[in-house]
């Protein structure tokens, strides 16, 4: 009878440990993946897709973020963590609607897609890399905003 209650006690303790909180863990938004494009051409100016990240970087659900703009059109791709994917479509509109509202002169495009996100990044080396023109550019941009239709 005593082995029992021993073993009664050491699995409910045990189970009480692991189900505990963890005071320690700190959830900071320093993980986040994304950089700054800095170019020093002044027809590949980048500072509105800057800004678009540095709004983003807030949400704390979003792990990457890239961005890329031309003329009057404002492309954003995001990843966010996995256990917030139900909430995708919600998010998405709320990013989308603040950007609308923070760049009312831009056509902002925003996609939580993977191929996107990973376009964009090669997109934003090219810019960095001063590696495109600007008339590249632009087909680049309008390419991917058709590529987010289609897929939408």
């Amino acid at each position: 009878m005593g082995v029992l209650r021993f073993f009664v006690i050491l699995a409910l303790s045990m189970m009480l440990v692991g189900c505990g909180t963890d005071n320690n863990a700190v959830d900071t938004n320093e993980d986040i993946d994304y950089s700054m494009i800095s170019s020093s051409s002044n027809s590949l100016d980048q500072s509105s897709a800057n800004q678009a990240k540095e709004k983003l970087k807030k949400y704390e659900d979003i792990t990457k973020i890239h961005a890329v703009s031309h003329s009057k059109k404002l492309l954003v791709a995001f990843e966010i963590k996995h256990h917030k994917r139900f909430q995708l479509a919600e998010l998405n509109k709320k990013v989308q609607k603040k950007l609308d509202k923070e760049f009312p002169d831009l056509k902002v495009e925003v996609s939580t897609d993977k191929k996107l996100v990973l376009e964009l990044k090669t997109l934003e080396e090219k810019i960095e890399n001063q590696d495109i023109s600007a008339k590249k550019l632009k087909k680049e941009v309008n390419r991917l905003i058709k590529l987010k239709k289609d897929k939408t």
